[in-house]
C-alpha cells in the first residue's frame, strides 16, 4: 500500500493539538465508499518488557470475515502517553504496518476513537485522513461527551447517541445481549449510521470481530 511521505509525527504538544484542530476539518462524515469487500482490523500491543509496540493489521473478506492478509510490525514508542494524543504515540507503527499491505482495505476498524474526541480527531480519524481510508473508531470506554444509559436497551442492536456540547459525536452500541456497550464514531469517509450498521454486522462478542481477532493474534505473536 503506497503512502505519501510526510513529517507529521515529531511534534510537541502545542503543535500536535494545533494539527488535530486543523486536520479535523478534513474528516469526511458521509459515505464515500462503494461496495465493501475487504475490512481491516487494526490493533497495537505495548510490550512493556522491551518498550516496544507491535501493530497488527488483518484484512478480512466481507461479509464472510475470512482472513485474507495479515501484517505485523514492531516500533518504538517515541511519543509520551498523553490523553487525547494517542495517534502521535501509536500512529507511526500503524502507518508502517499499512505500508506492508498489498492494497488498502475498503473499510478499517481501529481500536480507538475517531470523531468522538475532544478535538474531533482521534486515532481512527487521524489514520483515516492520513491514509485516505474509510475508517471507524471503536473504543471500550468513552473519551468525551455523554450518552443516555437509561435509553440504551439490553439487546444487541440497541444504541444511544453520544453528545458533546449539544452535538452528536458518536454512539454507545450494544453489540451483544446484556453486555457493556462499545463506543463508536466516524473515523473518515463514512456516516455515523453506517458506522453503527457495520459495527453490528461484524460483532459476535462485545468487540467487533476485526479488532477482536487482531487483538488476540497480537497476544500470540512471538515477541522479538
Amino acid at each position: 500500500m503506497k503512502i505519501k511521505k510526510h513529517n507529521l509525527w515529531n511534534l510537541n504538544y502545542r503543535e500536535a493539538v494545533e494539527l488535530q484542530k486543523r486536520l479535523s476539518a478534513k474528516v469526511v462524515r458521509d459515505d464515500r465508499f462503494a461496495n465493501v469487500k475487504k475490512i481491516a482490523g487494526v490493533d497495537v500491543r505495548y510490550i512493556k518488557e522491551s518498550n516496544k509496540f507491535l501493530c497488527g493489521v488483518i484484512i478480512f473478506s466481507y461479509p464472510s470475515l475470512e482472513v485474507l492478509e495479515e501484517k505485523y510490525v514492531y516500533g518504538r514508542p517515541d511519543y509520551p502517553y498523553i490523553p487525547g494524543l494517542l495517534s502521535f504515540r501509536e500512529g507511526p507503527v500503524v502507518e508502517k504496518c499499512f505500508k506492508k499491505l498489498k492494497e488498502a482495505p475498503d473499510l478499517a476498524f481501529f481500536d480507538g476513537h475517531g470523531y468522538a474526541h475532544p478535538r474531533r480527531f482521534g486515532l481512527a480519524s487521524h489514520m483515516g485522513v492520513l491514509l485516505n481510508l474509510t475508517s471507524i473508531g471503536c473504543a471500550k470506554s468513552i473519551l468525551c461527551g455523554n450518552y443516555n444509559g437509561l435509553s440504551l436497551g439490553k439487546k444487541k442492536g440497541s444504541y444511544s447517541y453520544i453528545e458533546d456540547n449539544d452535538k452528536i459525536i458518536g454512539a454507545a452500541v450494544r453489540t451483544r445481549d446484556n453486555t457493556k456497550p462499545v463506543f463508536v464514531s466516524v473515523g473518515n469517509k463514512i456516516c455515523l449510521d453506517s458506522v453503527i450498521k457495520f459495527t453490528l454486522a461484524v460483532s459476535e462478542y462485545r468487540i467487533p470481530e476485526p479488532t477482536r481477532i487482531a487483538h488476540n493474534r497480537l497476544k500470540s505473536v512471538e515477541v522479538s
